[in-house]
């Protein structure tokens, strides 16, 4: 006896088959692909507002650094953070960092870590080449 089965007839007993398979199978459900989806579109708040900064010193001040790129026509001006709350309660600059900035030699090549609050504020400072003097002088 020979059975002709039409191509509908095996496309739905295929799906039918295939469909009992994948349900077996644990598969995220929609609120867990949500929930990725979500995590993915996330920004970090930092995102773009911190990062390192390469140069020559070229002015320093009590409380403020300036740093040019090679190619920038303007320093790039760096603060320290602020630590402690408001003056009247021990507040102030970040005492570590003006050192930091006291110890510094204008014609320094320098790699400022930085992030942006409100303005420019070093993180960290690493002096890669001091600078050079003349001999003739």
């Amino acid at each position: 006896m020979i059975f002709r089965f039409s191509s509908i007839a095996i496309t739905a007993l295929a799906l039918t088959i295939g469909s009992s398979v994948f349900a077996s199978l644990e598969t995220p459900t929609a609120s867990a692909q949500d929930k990725e989806k979500k995590k993915e579109k996330e920004k970090n708040p930092l995102e773009g507002k911190k990062g390192v900064f390469v140069g020559t010193l070229t002015a320093k001040e009590k409380n403020a650094i300036e740093v040019q790129a090679p190619g920038d026509e303007k320093a790039r001006r760096f603060v320290p953070h602020w630590r402690g709350g408001a003056p009247a309660q021990g507040g102030g600059p970040d005492k570590e960092m003006l050192k930091t900035f006291s110890e510094l030699k204008i014609g320094s090549r320098i790699e400022v870590t930085w992030v942006f609050e409100e303005r420019f504020r070093a993180e960290k400072i690493v002096v890669l080449k001091t600078p050079v003097k003349d001999k003739d002088k």
